[in-house]
Parts: structure tokens; C-alpha cells; sequence
């Protein structure tokens, strides 16, 4: 598998599929290794439409940042475009790969492994899995984005970041 150049897209709606499944195995299988634990996060994830970008997580382990950060620039991630960048003490790296003759856009996660966000992203994507009305709701707040002509990627994400902290803090408050 290669890591090819990122390429911004604007936001859009596309039908859940199967194939985020099998790219998001390929990339786990090829990025994951004794040190860093790979997992799906985001919309694909839970099986829910949206801009067909392949969300992953690479866990690691304290004091291991930089090294992550070093393993997977070495397989070509990029460093993270757009307006509003994720802070650098858990930073985002961009790519794309090609499966089956077909592009797809890669945002990779660093996250410190058993940290409250990397248990969070694990809550989000079984509620979601759980809960098939819920993810029709995800999809019809971004569908009611769209409409209102939102497409750039970093204001298209602060929109939908709405639903998902209303998800997240509803998870929190039944704990």
C-alpha cells in the first residue's frame, strides 16, 4: 500500500459502503505494528454517510508522540491542511491511498492510547454501530449542512462537530 499526496476535497454526501471497511483493514494491517495499535474512528466507521474520508486513530503509548509522529511520516502521511489544525500535542497527518482503482482520502489521529478521547471515539463509534436511528440523525444534520451551502472541509467539520459533542456528552452523563 502506498500513501500518495493528500487531496482537499470539499464537502459532500456519499452513501455508507462496505469498501470503507476493507480500505480502513488495509491501512490498519499495513500501519499497525508491535508499537502503535490502529483503530477505524469517525463516519465510516460507524456506517454513516458523509465525505467517504477514512478516519483512523494510531494509538500510542506516553512520551511516544514524537516517535509516532516520525513512524508515520515515514509512510507518507502529511502534515495536516486547512485553516484550523489540530494542536500539536495531538495532531492529525493527512494522506490518500487507492483501493480497488478508487481514491480515498486518509485523516490519521494521534492519540495517547487509554486516553479520555480515545475512550470517547471508541463510546461514539458503538453508540453509533448500536443505534441505526442515530446515525440517520448524523446523516440528516449533515445532509441540513450542506444545504445551507457548506462544503469547506474545517467549517463543514466545526458544523457536524455540534451533533457529535451533543452524542458524546449525552454518553458521559449516563456513566
Amino acid at each position: 500500500m502506498q500513501i500518495l499526496k493528500y487531496e482537499k476535497i470539499d464537502a459532500s454526501f456519499k452513501p455508507w459502503n462496505e469498501e470503507y471497511f476493507n480500505v480502513a483493514n488495509s491501512l490498519i494491517e499495513f500501519i499497525q505494528n508491535e508499537r502503535f495499535k490502529v483503530i477505524h474512528i469517525g463516519s465510516t466507521s460507524a456506517k454513516v454517510s458523509g465525505k467517504g474520508i477514512i478516519d483512523l486513530s494510531l494509538l500510542y503509548e506516553m512520551d511516544e508522540l514524537k516517535d509516532a509522529i516520525k513512524y508515520i511520516k515515514s509512510l507518507g502521511f502529511q502534515d495536516q491542511t486547512g485553516k484550523k489544525l489540530f494542536p500539536r500535542e495531538r495532531p492529525r497527518k493527512d494522506g490518500m491511498v487507492i483501493f480497488n482503482d478508487k481514491k480515498y482520502n486518509i485523516h490519521i489521529h494521534l492519540i495517547l492510547n487509554g486516553s479520555i478521547e480515545h475512550r470517547k471515539q471508541i463510546k461514539f463509534r458503538e453508540y453509533m454501530l448500536e443505534n441505526p436511528w442515530a446515525r440517520k440523525k448524523y446523516e440528516e444534520s449533515k445532509l441540513d449542512i450542506l444545504e445551507k451551502g457548506i462544503t469547506e472541509q474545517d467549517e463543514y467539520g466545526k458544523e457536524k462537530s455540534v451533533f457529535v459533542k451533543s452524542v458524546i456528552d449525552e454518553l458521559e452523563n449516563t456513566e
